[in-house]
């Protein structure tokens, strides 16, 4: 799924808002959650607002320990006709919204979403300047991310725990508090903070999710709702593992025959699906040079598919970065997948919040190498090489009991919400939109005939209608597709 439109480093979560920087100044003393907020500005250069809002650590605690969310608003540009407030999560897990606001970078991506609201945002706990965790790579350089032994499989569970367990020691509870319900609790005490009684909520990828456990606590806070590149939390590991590995495979065919056509493919003319099998096999026999420090196997090349294949409209299409990363790697040189890779990513609440929603359900090697068998069947090339497997991998040993683990999310008293989907989303397959249409009554499914993840990156179309809804409640036509 790598479910976030907000930069993580160099990878493809990040590819919309690529880059997020660090906020320079944040004003302090942020008052609590009931008080109110105190305002001032990010950065010097910013034009957002930023604050703090205390929440409490543990939810069903409320007067115990307290921790602190970094949260953001950029005015509405209209301000003589603003609509209100309209809240946003960018993704991830583990996308620091209020972060990429205070740096410009969200304000330029939705500027018609800005024309007549007050965006706001925030770093969900455990992001940004929210906590933030940083307890390592979530899958470690070096160990098995798809298992060929049942040695290898411990391997993997070994390494996953250890992950977990050294979080523990330095966050303590925060972990044990990051699952999506939480972070739900933590918007509805921003609304609190806000002032208002009722939301407007934009959320893409991830934060598709964000809103719809929102929409399911909070179902009478809500005013509109648009939910763009769906994951169902019906469909199971293994349900949506595959879901993304066809459409993944699909998109490696179509940047193969993109790469026939296009001159600045350094694959130009070639065979790009037997160079890439060549080149993981090559990478399996003997790890390549990365940098100074690292180095690249076939897994790590494997897992470079879910960063490099989805693309984002004109924001990130890097799939002359993937051609020239594999013919650099036949010739010996890895270091185009350095950066690139889940193998070696350091984003911790990745992980730490995935394992809370989504855990892998493993029963054994043997379950692992069937599904393994299945993925590799409905995608020769990719086979599991995707994010639903990557959190799998992340999570199986996780020493913490999942929270809110795999389940539908029925919505019922909410108002209308609109779901954008993608007849060709590699993180987020149209499946999960339709998947979830059928558990939020009164929803209604916009299909966006376009590959590339989420509707709003991909489509004029998409853009304009959910923009109409927003500012107007009025829904699309139905069976409108656009492209």
């Amino acid at each position: 799924m790598r479910i976030s439109v907000v930069g993580r480093g160099r990878r493809v979560v990040g590819m919309v808002v690529a880059g997020v920087l660090a906020v320079g100044v944040v004003p302090a003393g942020a008052a609590a959650a009931t008080e109110g907020l105190q305002w001032g500005k990010c950065a010097e250069e910013s034009q957002a607002e930023c604050a703090k809002l205390t929440v409490p650590l543990d939810w069903l605690k409320p007067s115990g320990v307290k921790t602190e969310l970094l949260v953001a608003r950029l005015p509405a540009k209209d301000q003589a006709h603003r609509l209100g407030v309209l809240a946003f999560n960018p993704g991830g897990p583990g996308g620091p919204g209020a972060t990429a606001m205070a740096t410009g970078a969200v304000g330029e991506v939705f500027s018609q979403l800005r024309e007549k609201f007050d965006f706001v945002s925030w770093d969900p706990r455990g992001t940004g300047q929210s906590s933030d965790l940083d307890c390592g790579p979530v899958l470690r350089p070096g160990v098995p991310v798809f298992p060929k032994s049942k040695a290898e499989y411990d391997a993997m569970v070994k390494s996953s725990r250890a992950t977990g367990e050294h979080c523990l020691k330095q966050h303590g509870d925060l972990m044990r508090n990051l699952d999506t319900r939480t972070a739900a609790r933590d918007l509805d005490a921003f609304r609190a903070a806000l002032g208002v009684d009722k939301l407007n909520y934009y959320g893409p990828s991830y934060g598709s999710f964000v809103g719809t456990v929102y929409a399911q606590l909070f179902p009478h806070r809500i005013n509109r709702m648009v939910i763009d590149g769906i994951l169902d939390h019906a469909a199971g590991s293994t349900g949506f593992m595959l879901t993304e590995a066809r459409q993944m495979e699909y998109g490696f065919n179509k940047f193969a025959a993109w790469c026939k056509t296009a001159p600045d493919c350094a694959l130009h003319g070639r065979d790009v699906g037997k160079v890439y099998d060549a080149v993981v096999r090559k990478a399996d026999r003997k790890p390549l040079p990365g940098d100074s420090t690292t180095t690249i196997n076939g897994d790590a090349i494997r897992m470079s598919l879910p960063v490099f294949l989805p693309a984002v409209g004109d924001y990130v299409t890097p799939w002359t970065a993937l051609a020239k990363a594999l013919v650099d790697a036949e010739k010996g040189d890895g270091s185009g997948f350095v950066g690139n890779s889940y193998v070696g990513d350091p984003g911790t609440t990745y992980a730490a919040v995935s394992c809370m929603d989504f855990p892998p359900e493993f029963t054994s090697y043997a379950d692992a190498k069937a599904r393994l068998a299945l993925a590799k069947a409905v995608a020769p090339h990719v086979g599991a090489a995707v994010e639903g497997w990557a959190i799998s991998a992340a999570c199986a040993g996780w020493p913490i009991p999942p929270s809110n683990p795999w389940q539908p999310t029925p919505v019922k008293d909410a108002p209308p919400i609109l779901i954008a989907g993608n007849t060709h989303d590699p993180s987020t397959p149209l499946e999960s939109a339709r998947g979830l249409q059928r558990q939020l009554r009164g929803s209604q499914l916009m299909i966006t005939d376009v590959y590339g993840h989420t509707s709003w990156f991909n489509s004029d179309c998409a853009r304009t209608e959910i923009t109409k809804y927003l500012e107007t409640g009025v829904m699309p036509l139905k069976h409108l597709i656009c492209h």
